[in-house]
């Protein structure tokens, strides 16, 4: 019932240090047990004034301003919600107890009624709430001891002391809001700060990973264009044949990576040169980057012919029902392609030995099942190299391996590398499971 804002507890939210009468008044504003206390209270309170004024003024019909002071004793209720509806029906009652009752017995009210508005309200409410209050305390004793003005002065008195500590408590509860909100713009502040070195950041590993590992890609195309026939016999042609679209793949794949690591990614004058000096015939844009296109489905066969060309047998299978051409495909084909490029990676580089790998594709209506089997010795490795050394993708397996349980788990797949657990089986195995895109259906 209380326009009072709480105080921020999250901590993820920074706040000025309150002190314990601060936290005593926060609580006494926002409970609903003081709210009820308080009109309990005061009911009972008018109830002992009126039994002593049925002393005072025997004559006085005091069943009815027994009813109507309850009756404002729980409009108290409400003082949070409407003050200044509670203020003027107080004050009004207790001007009528002035001037016909029993003189005072309902002040209490519209000062409790006052205060809770001088805290809680806007100006415009404040200002009518308490002349209403004020006029309504003041006319009678006006009226009825006139000329005598030092009369007033209880009643003076009274209102300037709950002008005061309402003012006092308000004052203090917009100066630690407004503390509230200067931590909360200097921790935005920083967070701002903090994404823009970020950004930064990114910029600065953007043009490195152009500047060096593009050039030295491009440099690779060039040579290697250059050596094509002249290498004396069909192997070697092959080799370099297979050397230069690694590298325009590689060169593909790392533009890719520049271009999501810039804030605001586009062509530059040196991707320009870069594609001068890889295309020098002047090839169309779709021939040069149909070796390095988007990861998925139909590169997983070049996969398997760069293994091949080291001379490691390499199949594929599949089973269920192709995602191709469904909602989602494309996605799942890129994190399948990904799975597969790095454990291809992992048997060329440590499955020692190795002279056949198989890759199997199970395709349900869930997820795409992926396992890649090799019969290589693969060696343990503690200097954090990709080896398949681990029962799972931890980080502890290499970047390789544990970037790539990342990615499978972004996507809210599983991913275990390990050796074959299968009698009589040797080499290792890495299996993954993708599940299909949420919000897509096959």
């Amino acid at each position: 019932m209380s326009h009072v804002p709480a105080a921020p507890h999250s901590e993820d939210v920074s706040w000025v240090p309150r002190t314990l009468l601060d936290r005593v008044a926060q609580w006494w504003r926002s409970s609903t047990l003081t709210l009820w206390a308080v009109a309990g209270a005061a009911g009972l309170f008018q109830l002992m004034v009126l039994n002593v004024a049925s002393y005072t003024y025997p004559h006085l019909p005091l069943r009815g301003w027994v009813i109507a002071s309850l009756l404002l004793a729980g409009s108290l209720l409400a003082r949070r919600r409407w003050p200044l509806a509670v203020v003027t029906a107080t004050s009004l009652a207790s001007a009528a107890g002035d001037l016909w009752g029993p003189r005072g017995g309902l002040n209490l009210l519209s000062m409790l009624a006052l205060y809770a508005l001088l805290v809680t309200a806007p100006s415009r409410d404040r200002l009518i709430g308490f002349s209403v209050c004020a006029l309504c305390a003041l006319t009678p004793t006006t009226l009825a001891k006139w000329p005598q003005v030092g009369a007033l002065s209880p009643g003076i008195f009274t209102l300037v002391l709950v002008l005061a500590v309402a003012s006092i408590s308000r004052s203090r509860r917009q100066a630690l809001e407004h503390g509230d909100a200067q931590l909360a713009a200097q921790s935005a502040e920083q967070r701002l700060v903090a994404q823009r070195d970020a950004a930064r950041h990114q910029a600065r590993v953007a043009a490195e990973l152009h500047d060096s590992v593009g050039h030295a890609l491009t440099a690779i195309i060039a040579l290697s264009e250059g050596m094509q026939g002249a290498g004396g016999s069909p192997q070697t042609d092959e080799a370099i044949d297979m050397m230069n679209a690694l590298a325009r793949e590689g060169l593909a794949d790392t533009r890719r990576a520049v271009a999501s690591l810039q804030t605001a990614p586009g062509p530059s004058p040196d991707d320009a040169g870069a594609d001068a000096a890889v295309d020098p015939a002047g090839l169309g844009t779709e021939h040069r980057q149909a070796p390095g296109g988007a990861p998925g489905w139909d590169r997983l066969p070049g996969l398997l012919t760069t293994v091949r060309a080291t001379g490691i047998s390499a199949a594929l299978s599949e089973t269920g029902r192709h995602p191709r051409g469904t909602a989602g495909s494309q996605v799942l084909g890129e994190v399948v392609y990904v799975v597969v490029r790095e454990a291809l990676t992992n048997v060329m580089r440590h499955a020692e030995g190795a002279t056949r790998v198989v890759i199997s594709l199970d395709h349900d209506q869930a997820s795409t099942r992926i396992t890649v089997s090799d019969d290589g010795r693969g060696a343990q490795t503690g200097s954090g190299d990709d080896g398949p050394g681990s029962t799972q993708a931890s980080p502890a397996a290499g970047h390789g391996l544990a970037n790539l349980a990342a990615v499978v788990g972004e996507h809210g797949g599983t991913m275990s590398a390990g050796p074959a657990t299968d009698e009589g089986a040797s080499g290792w195995v890495l299996r993954a499971v993708v599940p299909f895109p949420e919000g897509t259906s096959r």
